[in-house]
């Protein structure tokens, strides 16, 4: 019998505070190798208004944390249990299952590891991190970053993960109530790289990673989102130079990306973009295509793109044209002609309006109306450098 687990009463305030806030409970799973917890996984699959699933530990909390003093008082829960979102493509049963394995020579040899590996490590952390605190006398908080150093599978460059509180959630929802009034704090997973960790160095405290920012909180198995080798546009990199240089407020954070979806959009309409995308996106391309107005691709880029473009979703006969005219660096200062040509075209629009400021500068840009006008003159300068470069060819 597990050493920590909740009350009846205190279980099923937990399961109807899950309910309520996270979803319909699909499935409960109970953790076998824990010994000092009774910890089950909760499942939730995907529903029309949440698509994606949430897998949610419940027996965590029935452990009390020892906080240092420092945390004690500083609206810190010495209750938690942890949460975790993936895709609505995740491949559940292989995430639940063990890897199978031949007995040879005395020995077991796994077979087909890997392809288990690359569904089930997000189970793995989740169940790790919620047997850490009872088995090792240790803590857990809001903001906590873990790093593994080693990515986490074969099919990821995530290695650490950060503690946040959970997205799509209401402020309420994040904090679960007791019958003897003591309070479980639920905490998101968010898996982050290295190169995400190292970064944070760079950010206050408020923007701290690149996927906070952009608001993608779900763990997809597209590997290459997260290769920062292979970008030619990162809208994170537009977007931290306007909330460091206080312009954030005025422009707002979709403007950061208005120029990466004019991009995109002729990408699409031009037939640009290599089968894969085309075959996963074919919604979102028909709907630039045939009816521009009933989608943002800003967001897009966001929500589905991590905030870049990459190489990889690029026929290749289109990559030397990107290299002579659209890559952007802004972090080492390397501006390709595109940047220069749709900065020229903003000047020109705010001048002939009346409405340049002075806080404008260098970044008109950002502060461009998001329309069908912007998209489509924008679309013309694309054609013109394409002219101009495929007749060099």
């Amino acid at each position: 019998m597990a050493k920590y687990s909740y009350s009846p009463i205190e279980l099923q305030a937990v399961e109807n505070h899950i309910i309520k806030y996270f979803g319909s409970i699909d499935k409960k799973l109970h953790v076998e190798e824990c010994e000092n917890l009774d910890l089950h996984l909760y499942v939730i699959n995907p529903t029309k208004e949440k698509d994606y699933y949430t897998v949610i530990t419940c027996g965590m909390g029935s452990y009390k944390m020892e906080l240092p003093d420092d945390y004690k008082d500083d609206n810190y829960f010495d209750r938690i249990e942890m949460l975790i979102y993936l895709s609505p493509d995740w491949n559940m049963e292989l995430a639940f299952s063990k890897p199978a394995g031949l007995i040879i020579g005395g020995s077991v040899t796994p077979v087909l590891g890997s392809i288990y590996d690359k569904w089930n490590y997000p189970i793995r952390i989740i169940k790790n991190l919620a047997q850490a605190p009872v088995n090792n006398d240790s803590y857990f908080i809001r903001g906590n970053i873990m790093d593994d150093e080693r990515p986490f599978s074969s099919s990821t460059s995530d290695s650490g993960g950060i503690l946040i509180s959970p997205a799509y959630i209401s402020e309420e929802g994040t904090e679960c109530v007791l019958p003897d009034n003591e309070k479980v704090e639920f905490l998101q997973i968010m898996p982050i790289t290295s190169d995400e960790i190292e970064r944070a160095a760079y950010l206050n405290r408020d923007l701290i990673f690149h996927r906070l920012i952009f608001h993608n909180f779900i763990i997809y198995q597209d590997s290459y989102l997260y290769d920062y080798e292979n970008i030619f546009d990162d809208g994170f990199l537009h977007l931290l130079d306007l909330y460091q240089n206080n312009i954030v407020q005025q422009s707002g954070e979709k403007g950061a990306f208005n120029h990466m979806a004019a991009l995109l959009r002729w990408l699409m309409v031009h037939n640009m973009l290599n089968d894969n995308f085309t075959a996963k996106y074919i919604d979102e391309i028909e709907k630039v295509k045939n009816s521009p107005a009933n989608i943002d691709l800003r967001l897009f880029i966001v929500d589905k793109l991590i905030g870049t473009l990459r190489y990889e979703i690029l026929k290749e006969d289109i990559i030397d044209f990107i290299d002579s005219y659209f890559i952007n660096n802004p972090e080492e200062d390397i501006k390709g002609q595109y940047y220069y040509d749709i900065e020229e075209y903003a000047v020109k629009y705010f001048e002939e309006n009346n409405t340049d400021t002075e806080e404008m500068a260098g970044y008109e840009y950002v502060f461009m109306p998001y329309d069908e006008n912007y998209c489509e003159n924008i679309s013309k300068i694309i054609d013109t450098y394409y002219k101009e470069w495929s007749s060099r060819q």
